[in-house]
């Protein structure tokens, strides 16, 4: 069990991190904790203000650390909940669970917020676990009309990874008989040139060096060959100007990033994009994460772009994607509306870099404010 640097979150402080499991003080005496075990992500809450964990806090300390351990760990433990992440169903406008989520309370928005935040966390968790299999490259000859995108979701692997492992830019349009190399986890296959080092692509691709000796099994860093291929887990491809694309067309921003007083007076960590029930796009290539009822958050869809950049859609009426699906910036991904604690049908759009969401303002351009919502840079 490798422990890995507590980050400091939006919604708390990381207290415990591993590659399996996350503890998170939410303050006052309350923790949430993620285990991902055998392909499932189990997740609660721990409120120490509750009498029952006042009376026997001792008892409560040593089931939790058996959960750490992993030593109490079963799908059928009654204390977990299990996360089934975006296969539930959409909810619609006005039906029970909709309504109930426009009149939610303080704890419903709170348990919302929880929800948010392990569903942020998941796919970190997975990531880890990915790194352990063996690695195995399928070449595969492209047929008619397919495309990148599709190709990266049916062998759940990101469109990076396999661009940069058959040397095409993912740009580029595919045509029918094209070999592609299609690594089975994240990375790329590359082909080493005159001049190489290991230490070099290293440092391009944002590779951990022992992670490259132990991958393609070398002991000496200085016996690469040109034309020799080895497997970089986890590279990233340099691109100095990613393409951010503003999620509706209106550009119109009706609710700023920061705090406001309706209808919470508390800090809004998204803009409100003007959308009356119209197309929403994905803001930039990457992977969906959730597509899902999210509580406050209506039929809400969570996109990773990378290791560092997430972005959330939110109080949609119908979702285009479904979980594990690859699309590029730009492709529609649901129809917007006002599912969740919603007043009016509007795009949630949220930036989450780094666990930290950030104004989302710093990566669209050409946004339009409306009058009353001033941009907070």
């Amino acid at each position: 069990m490798i422990f890995k640097k507590p980050r400091q979150l939006t919604a708390g402080k990381e207290i415990l991190r591993t590659d399996n499991f996350t503890l998170i003080y939410l303050g006052a005496f309350h923790f949430h904790y993620s285990f991902y075990f055998r392909g499932n992500l189990y997740h609660g809450n721990l409120d120490f203000r509750r009498r029952k964990f006042r009376i026997i806090p001792a008892i409560a300390s040593v089931l939790f650390v058996l959960l750490f351990l992993g030593l109490w760990m079963s799908p059928s433990n009654a204390s977990m909940e299990q996360h089934n992440h975006g296969a539930s169903t959409e909810v619609t406008e006005n039906d029970s669970e909709d309504l109930k989520a426009k009149k939610g309370d303080e704890k419903f928005l709170e348990e919302s917020e929880k929800a948010k935040l392990t569903i942020l966390m998941a796919n970190e968790i997975r990531n880890s676990s990915d790194k352990k299999k063996q690695l195995k490259v399928v070449t595969y000859k492209v047929k008619r009309n397919e495309t990148l995108s599709e190709i990266a979701t049916r062998y759940k692997v990101s469109m990076e990874s396999i661009a940069g492992s058959s040397n095409i830019n993912m740009e580029d349009t595919l045509y029918p008989g094209q070999i592609l190399q299609i690594p089975n986890k994240q990375g790329l296959l590359y082909k080493v040139r005159v001049g190489d080092t290991v230490a070099k692509i290293a440092v391009l691709y944002k590779v951990n060096l022992d992670e490259i000796l132990e991958e393609n099994k070398l002991d000496d860093l200085d016996i690469l060959r040109p034309g020799q291929k080895v497997f970089l887990p986890g590279a990233v491809i340099p691109d100095p100007t990613p393409k951010w694309v503003v999620p509706v067309t209106s550009h119109v921003v009706t609710s700023n990033y920061g705090w406001r007083t309706f209808p919470q007076h508390k800090f809004h960590e998204a803009l409100d994009l003007k959308a009356n029930y119209e197309a929403v796009m994905a803001a930039r290539n990457g992977k969906v994460i959730f597509a899902g009822w999210m509580g406050g958050y209506g039929n809400a869809i969570v996109i990773e772009h990378n290791d560092e950049f997430k972005t959330l859609y939110a109080h949609n009426s119908r979702l285009n994607v479904k979980r594990g699906d690859y699309v590029v910036a730009g492709k529609k991904i649901s129809t917007s509306g006002c599912t969740g604690y919603c007043f009016g049908p509007h795009l949630h759009f949220e930036v989450i870099h780094k666990g930290k969401s950030v104004n989302p303002g710093k990566y669209l351009k050409g946004l339009a404010y409306k009058k009353g919502s001033k941009p907070n840079h």
